[in-house]
């Protein structure tokens, strides 16, 4: 299955205290994987971890939720080489495949298909694990334990490849994880989107203002979408750093109106809000 990329580059904040309210790791492991459902379902390209909480609890619970995302991210046949083993990944076999385009059934090779890849082997030509039952060799030097994603352009009579670069395929090719310090309001100021939309339940109902809304998203090129914390909204998040959330973003928005539970987990705000994103169309 190939699916269109986006004409944008879309983030999702998301903060490094997601997890913290939850006591067990196997808990954990499971809600980060709801998260990576629906970053991979709604095509999200980048995954951004702010500092919510700082604090060395915060900062063990960003680091968990860093891994987890990206052990979910990176396909099956490279998970054990690139990962090894880990006291954080134990309950990994919990979480639900992506089957994104980038995590392929494994078959014959094919020339022209495209796989992630891991350097095996580096010298003046480079021997790349990609999943296949041999080893596919790339004309170019590279750096051992490096992973690439290649295009194979010979499958006989062995595997050869060249290299590609993802955020230029026209298909989706899933998502990046990138983990900061930095709070919420700092990250904001430090990113080059030209949307910005946060979620709360005191927020505007996405429903009056929608025209609006739908006409910025159409024309967005790196739109980002803000979420909070189980115990705190993103208002609340920004307030502590007193920061002037109207300065901050370009809607505060209400994506589940008439909520019928007291509080909307995140990894439930992060669906609802994206289902409805997607709904807007593209340019």
């Amino acid at each position: 299955m190939e699916v269109p990329r986006r004409p944008q580059w879309l983030s999702v904040g998301l903060p490094s205290s997601f997890t913290k309210d939850v006591p067990h790791l196997r808990e954990k492991t499971g809600r980060v994987g709801q998260i990576a459902r629906s970053l991979a379902i709604f095509r999200v390209d980048e995954a951004l971890i702010y500092d919510d909480e700082p604090g060395k609890s915060s900062d063990t619970e960003g680091k968990l939720m860093d891994k987890l995302l990206a052990y979910q991210e990176t396909p099956q046949y490279l998970r054990r080489a690139i990962f090894k083993q880990d006291p954080d990944l134990q309950f990994t076999g919990i979480l639900p495949p992506l089957r994104m385009p980038s995590h392929p059934n494994l078959g014959e090779p094919r020339i022209g298909e495209i796989r992630e890849g891991l350097v095996i082997a580096s010298g003046p030509k480079s021997i790349v694990n990609a999943g296949f039952t041999t080893p596919v060799e790339i004309a170019a030097k590279l750096n051992p334990q490096q992973r690439v994603t290649i295009r194979l352009v010979r499958t006989s009579p062995s595997l050869r490849g060249e290299l590609v670069e993802p955020t230029r395929l026209p298909i989706y090719w899933g998502f990046r994880v990138t983990r900061t310090k930095l709070t919420l309001g700092k990250l904001i100021g430090s990113r080059r989107q030209d949307l910005t939309i946060s979620t709360s339940r005191r927020g505007k109902l996405v429903g009056d203002v929608l025209d609006d809304l739908t006409l910025r998203w159409k024309s967005a090129q790196r739109p980002l979408v803000l979420f909070g914390s189980p115990s705190e909204g993103v208002p609340e998040i920004l307030a502590k750093e007193r920061a002037d959330l109207t300065t901050k973003v370009d809607f505060n928005l209400n994506m589940i109106p008439n909520q019928a539970v007291e509080t909307v987990r995140t990894e439930e705000a992060v669906l609802a809000s994206l289902s409805i994103l997607n709904l807007l169309g593209e340019k």
